[in-house]
């Protein structure tokens, strides 16, 4: 019976460790593709913080932050909020699409510390 218990408890360790990694691949930084001034950071620890920009816009204080927990199925990504509303979204590669079809970026590690040049307005 011992030995029983010793390998669940050394399986569930291993699985544990594995979910883990997977978490640490996909963890990063993903930036909207049309304004890279909305971020979302996934965490190896599956937590996520996300700031995105209000609908409708507001001059004054034009960005909403949203942090909670995350889970991954295959391609599928749950985000969880704290107060517990969900949010769904898809993740191929390194492209997070959300819910309203907005595409997130990963930010390579190459780009740390690289300034990018403001989007140019559609209206001109």
């Amino acid at each position: 019976m011992r030995n029983i218990v010793f390998a669940m408890a050394l399986l569930l360790c291993f699985a544990v460790q594995s979910i883990a990694a997977d978490l640490t691949a996909v963890s990063g930084v993903y930036l909207n593709k049309t304004d890279d001034t909305q971020f979302l950071t996934l965490r190896p620890d599956a937590t996520f913080f996300i700031k995105q920009r209000k609908k409708p816009p507001d001059k004054e204080n034009p960005f909403v932050e949203f942090s909670g927990k995350y889970a991954i199925n295959e391609e599928q990504v749950t985000l969880v909020l704290d107060d517990g509303r969900t949010g769904k979204g898809q993740l191929k590669a390194n492209v997070f699409t959300d819910g309203q079809g907005q595409v997130w970026v990963k930010k390579s590690e190459d780009e740390k510390n690289v300034e990018r040049p403001k989007p140019k307005p559609w209206y001109r």
